[in-house]
């Protein structure tokens, strides 16, 4: 059964430690994120676990086009945010057409939901690698007296809450395989957990290094790292593309597999996309990053968001007037 139905529960972790590691600018003090945590961390997976619940019972075309269509724009959101830090750290090494290709094209290799599996636990240790790397390169520049003393206000709070409670399609996607028990709360919990607890130490290493400058700095964790004691990162650089497109690619390929079930929920018992759906993604994702290529993605991120609670509502109006529907039934 786990040959057959192998756990994406890695690659739904690669999707969000990633978001982590490549986002562009720090939002919010340790402190009040160490706060903000203990609700986000709950609020997060009983969300998904509700949002799995409602899918039940009140999953229809219209919802399953609509997460599809909402998988798509991210999948381009994700490949133009990727393209604007690499523009920013390698000024005319990257164009838009490359970076589309770089990631784009390994995901023919990853339409298998075992290969998807397998991709994920590398990722996920060399990711784990990197950051810890990271650390020791960073560890002499970390001083105790750069932590910020001053009180925290309810703006420093609302501003962690509302960095932690970005809704990921990671947190909902569960809802779609079943088979190995995703829907329990459990693993919803641990993921959540493992997201925002991950982005509250790089925070808090972040205020080792910078101190009070940390609201200042763009693209504070890679400018960290490459001002590190060893200089790792001017020196592999290489490397470290590779490791973001490689957990980029894994998302994209994670994507496609959900669209795949969604558009064609008969055959949810196949476990690869067909070779036939290529073509028309390459090309949609391509257009679409096109079309998209001069919006400000952190703004496109945040409305990204937006439109995923909005989604959730929905699907969670839907479930709940099923479920009224088949009450009613069985009192009549």
């Amino acid at each position: 059964m786990k040959r057959d139905r192998p756990s994406l529960f890695a690659a739904l972790t690669v999707g969000v430690l990633v978001n982590v590691l490549l986002r562009s600018q720090s939002g919010y003090w340790p402190r009040a994120g160490a706060a903000a945590a203990l609700v986000c961390v709950p609020l997060l997976a009983v969300v998904g676990w509700l949002f799995a619940r409602a899918w039940d019972l009140g999953e229809n075309p219209l919802l399953r086009c609509l997460f599809a269509a909402l998988l798509v724009y991210t999948s381009a959101l994700e490949l133009l945010r990727f393209w604007h830090l690499a523009r920013r750290l390698y000024p005319g090494a990257v164009s838009l057409a490359g970076v589309c290709l770089m990631t784009l094209l390994p995901v023919i290799y990853l339409r298998r939901v075992s290969a998807i599996s397998q991709t994920a636990h590398v990722v996920l240790c060399l990711l784990g690698l990197a950051t810890a790397f990271m650390l020791l390169t960073v560890l002499p520049r970390l001083h105790i007296t750069n932590l910020q003393v001053v009180a925290l206000t309810g703006r420093d709070y609302a501003a962690a809450c509302r960095e932690q409670l970005t809704m990921y399609p990671e947190y909902l996607l569960p809802a779609l395989w079943p088979e190995r028990g995703n829907r329990s709360f459990r693993p919803l919990y641990k993921l959540a957990a493992m997201a925002i607890w991950f982005d509250v130490g790089v925070h808090f290493m972040l205020e080792l290094f910078y101190g009070a400058a940390l609201p200042l700095r763009v693209d504070p964790i890679h400018a960290a790292a490459r001002c590190g004691a060893l200089s790792v990162f001017n020196r592999l650089e290489s490397l470290q593309l590779i490791l973001w497109v490689m957990a980029i690619t894994l998302k994209l390929a994670l994507y496609l597999y959900a669209m795949r079930r969604l558009l064609k929920p008969e055959g949810k018992k196949d476990t690869a996309v067909s070779l036939g759906s290529f073509p028309l993604y390459f090309s949609g994702i391509l257009l679409l990053c096109a079309f998209l290529r001069k919006v400000d993605i952190d703004i496109a991120m945040q409305a990204r968001s937006a439109v995923t609670w909005g989604f959730v509502a929905l699907a969670g109006i839907g479930g709940a007037a099923a479920w009224l529907c088949r009450s009613v039934k069985r009192c009549c």
